[in-house]
């Protein structure tokens, strides 16, 4: 199922409704340079196909070929 299929559920009022797509990003993550001090950046990975983007690229972000957030 990819992320532009749409599915409409009936449920009872006292259902709890979750969404696997409700947040794209995991983290934000501390990064680590090669001698395991922090850089001061931040990074996220995608939960789907775990590409890591610092934090204020994830607009620009190229997802593995069938993740379910691709072209999101």
């Amino acid at each position: 199922m990819s992320q532009s299929d749409r599915v409409r559920l009936k449920a009872g009022h006292d259902a709890e409704l979750l969404d696997d797509h409700s947040d794209e990003w995991k983290g934000p993550f501390t990064e680590y340079d090669k001698y395991g001090q922090p850089t001061g950046a931040h990074y996220v990975r995608c939960p789907d196909c775990g590409i890591e983007v610092l934090e204020a690229d994830t607009r620009h972000a190229t997802h593995r070929a069938g993740c379910s957030f691709d072209g999101a």
